[in-house]
């Protein structure tokens, strides 16, 4: 399984963890505290768990005469003659996760390690302990839910700050600078451009010369 295969199986291991809680992504809990809380162990130490507990199952194979069997010399061959697929891009092969596995959990000499089936499983499962829930785990979901909605209320005031703002704003006319403005000399009504000034004088010159008596016309 590739890396991105890995994240996705966490991403729903979290999210089941997070409805079996009773919390969500808004509330802003951190993976970690989340399964502090819960005393459930990491699912990327769970999944190299089981790499180095089948790794050190097959280097113990060997025969009645103490010789490897088959399976344990395919894991260990080289194939000078194999190649990777061209566009297959970089990808790690099972040794390079074996060998970053044994390089997390701190494990020295994993060749006498693993002859002891005892030992070797004590020594993988000492990441993936399942611990006793947290004692006032409803205490601090409620103030981890407490302040998000605190938070989401302070976000929601902002918002509708800022929208009340930009609409009087947007609605209060530009003041005279003695250049030519988007106002109707009219009327007074206020355009977006002078574009809009003009489009809206043909109809409004009309409406005023029709009110305009006809003696004020006369000599």
């Amino acid at each position: 399984m590739n890396e991105k295969g890995e994240d996705q199986k966490n991403g729903k291991t979290m999210a089941c963890l997070r409805a079996l809680v009773g919390v969500t992504l808004g509330d802003r809990i951190s993976n970690e505290k989340l399964l502090e809380l819960s005393g459930q162990p990491n699912l990327e130490n769970i999944m190299r768990r089981n790499r180095l507990r089948w790794f050190g199952h097959v280097n113990r194979m060997e025969d009645v005469e103490k010789k490897p069997k088959l399976l344990k010399k395919v894991m260990f061959s080289y194939f000078p003659d194999a190649r990777r697929p061209q566009n297959a891009g970089v990808r790690k092969r099972w040794e390079d996760k074996i060998a970053d596995d044994i390089a997390k959990f701190g494990i020295k000499n994993w060749r006498r390690e693993t002859m002891d089936k005892d030992k070797w499983r004590q020594i993988i499962n000492k990441y993936v302990q399942i611990k006793p829930v947290h004692s006032n785990i409803q205490k601090l979901v409620h103030e981890y839910k407490e302040l998000a909605n605190r938070r989401r209320a302070e976000e929601l005031a902002r918002s509708s700050q800022d929208n009340t703002t930009s609409t009087v704003t947007s609605q209060t006319p530009p003041m005279s600078t003695g250049v030519v403005t988007n106002i109707c000399p009219n009327c007074g009504q206020v355009c977006k451009n002078q574009r809009g000034v003009k489009i809206h004088r043909r109809t409004c010159d009309k409406k005023v010369v029709k009110q305009t008596p006809m003696s004020q016309g006369l000599v």
